[in-house]
């Protein structure tokens, strides 16, 4: 299976670069890896509540969650819920604070942000 995986992400790798002379990482999860993931959701993460927005961050091998907050730091209490879960992260905020917590602008500057896709 993780062979199988490997040889569609390098294809779609290609036709990207191809297509587009881009070179980016090409990330797959399976659906039953993903449900797989989906059963270590703490109970707060995914609610019905539209004021939060809650993310899934898949940490691309091989980066480990230490690596990660090592980067990013810790999240602000007062803003921002997250739980992980094997290669994800369950994160949670108000999207009326989002600027607030420590994580948004950091995922996107930092020295990891090659290194996960945040759904």
């Amino acid at each position: 299976m993780i062979d199988d995986k490997n040889v569609l992400s390098n294809q779609i790798k290609q036709m990207i670069k191809d297509n587009f002379e881009l070179e980016i990482p090409v990330f797959i999860v399976l659906q039953e890896e993903l449900k797989e993931l989906l059963k270590g959701a703490p109970d707060w993460w995914g609610d019905d509540n539209t004021e939060i927005y809650h993310n899934l961050i898949f940490m691309l091998p091989p980066l480990t969650y230490e690596e990660f907050s090592d980067q990013i730091g810790n999240p602000k209490k007062e803003y921002e819920k997250v739980h992980h879960y094997k290669n994800v992260i369950f994160w949670s905020f108000s999207r009326k604070d989002y600027h607030k917590t420590n994580w948004w602008s950091k995922t996107a500057s930092s020295n990891v942000s090659n290194k996960i896709t945040i759904r």
